[in-house]
């Protein structure tokens, strides 16, 4: 009779723990995130019309348009800037929604111009290209663009990861989903790579971006209608302060930017850019993304004050 009681007092400890354990991260916030919309083509992609605070203070919100920003796509508003990448544009739950690199360009370019932030964690341009190819309505009303280039962004389509890297749903079990997400890949070898593929150009890929250039450059009938940013990894920012080539992609990017008359931004030839700027290998600290902010705001207002946007 002892031994029955004390499996049920232990059993009613358990649920209670379970109970309070689930409780406790929802209310912490720690399933407050992003979900996508997953299929084969583009791979993945934030929801349209979500928002939310992870840890109940960094907030993240994306549009109509799946876009990471609380406006509304609104063409007619100010003449539009797209500004295209991967994390380093969406930022992600270490950075609350007015420190991520969109928000930032748009304080310091002003009112005068909608900034539009187009990006997913871990895109390469294979993805970004397939967005713009499904939104017409996007890229035929952009009067600039910004669009980063990373190592590798030329290689293959980002794949989806798995629900616990980009969640196609909403965790039904947040206590399981933390303990997943969070504390078992400290244990075990499990993939949570968040970074984009790599490897070399593939031809179809290159042709496609090359393609959706030329669309994007007529669009803004602008006679420098945008902007290439080439950004680092600490390593490859160390490379390039030796004096040797980080970026294997850089001849066709010239091309590129030749052809098209697009501006060339090398982050990694900033004097001011340096190893202090990341928060690890990659992504920028808050500090680099307003300094990300700066850089590449001053090349915006460059080119718009050389020729007017109407």
């Amino acid at each position: 009779m002892n031994i029955r009681r004390s499996i049920s007092w232990i059993s009613i400890a358990l649920i209670a723990t379970v109970v309070i354990g689930e409780a406790a991260v929802r209310e912490a916030g720690l399933v407050d995130i992003p979900i996508y919309a997953v299929d084969g083509e583009i791979g993945y992609i934030p929801q349209p019309n979500q928002h939310g605070c992870f840890l109940n203070k960094r907030c993240w919100v994306f549009n109509d348009r799946s876009m990471g920003t609380a406006t509304a796509w609104n063409p007619d508003a100010h003449p539009n800037i797209l500004l295209i990448g991967n994390s380093i544009v969406m930022g992600g739950n270490p950075y609350d929604q007015h420190d991520k690199l969109g928000p930032l360009v748009q304080q310091q370019v002003g009112t005068d111009y909608s900034v539009w932030p187009i990006a997913a964690g871990g895109w390469t341009n294979v993805n970004e290209t397939v967005y713009l190819e499904r939104h017409p309505e996007v890229l035929k009303r952009a009067q600039f663009f910004v669009w980063e280039f990373m190592t590798g962004g030329e290689s293959q389509l980002a794949a989806w990861g798995g629900d616990y890297v980009w969640p196609h749903e909403h965790p039904k079990w947040a206590l399981c989903y933390v303990l997943r997400r969070y504390a078992l890949p400290h244990f075990f070898n499990l993939n949570m790579n968040e970074l984009p593929p790599q490897g070399a150009i593939d031809r179809v890929n290159l042709s496609k971006f090359e393609a959706t250039l030329a669309q994007i450059a007529q669009a803004t009938g602008r006679k420098q209608p945008g902007i290439l940013f080439l950004y680092p990894s600490k390593v490859q920012l160390q490379t390039a302060r030796q004096g040797r080539e980080w970026l294997p992609e850089r001849p066709e990017l010239e091309r590129l930017s030749r052809r098209y008359a697009l501006k060339l931004v090398d982050i990694s030839t900033y004097p001011e850019w340096t190893e202090a700027q990341y928060r690890e290998g990659t992504h920028p600290t808050v500090a680099g993304n307003r300094m990300l902010a700066d850089i590449l705001s001053a090349a915006i207002k460059d080119s718009l004050q050389q020729e007017p946007t109407h």
